[in-house]
């Protein structure tokens, strides 16, 4: 007797395609992910694009150096203990040597600088912009709310 629906091995052209669209969709992932297929990545900045004086246009300014060292001023730090946390616009970090290292990524898309400083709790800030153009930002309250993005861009 016949199967109705027929058999598998009487099309075996829909067999191959079934294996053949997820081996296809898995080789396309890898190959995004490797960067090897899909649009290139935006050039970013890298360390040595970094080295100069950025200000966010309110007052604050973050020096880096080449040799890894930095000077912070008018940076909005965050609330010490006992604060209910978060940034406070009264709470600068003056004048303050540091530290700075550049966090690379892979993929290229979300690289990040951080500080060694001992005026408030650092996370990581972003790098944006191009080599030419690179640009910093960091949150002085909740990320993602458009009040509390700083930028700051090389002059």
């Amino acid at each position: 007797m016949m199967d109705p629906m027929g058999s598998w091995r009487s099309r075996p052209w829909l067999l191959w395609a079934l294996l053949a669209v997820p081996a296809a969709a898995t080789l396309a992932g890898v190959g995004t992910y490797a960067g090897a297929l899909g649009p290139q990545d935006p050039p970013r900045p890298g360390r040595a694009d970094l080295v100069g004086r950025y200000e966010d246009g309110r007052g604050g300014a973050v020096t880096l150096h080449a040799d890894g060292t930095a000077v912070l001023e008018g940076i909005a730090k965050f609330g010490d203990e006992g604060d209910e946390g978060g940034y406070d616009p009264e709470k600068r970090c003056d004048d303050k040597e540091a530290t700075w290292s550049f966090l690379e990524s892979r993929p290229r898309w979300s690289h990040r600088v951080a500080f060694g400083a001992d005026c408030g709790a650092w996370m990581p800030w972003d790098v944006e912009g191009t080599a030419a153009v690179p640009e910093i930002v960091y949150w002085t309250d909740i990320p993602g709310h458009p009040d509390s993005r700083r930028v700051l861009t090389r002059r």
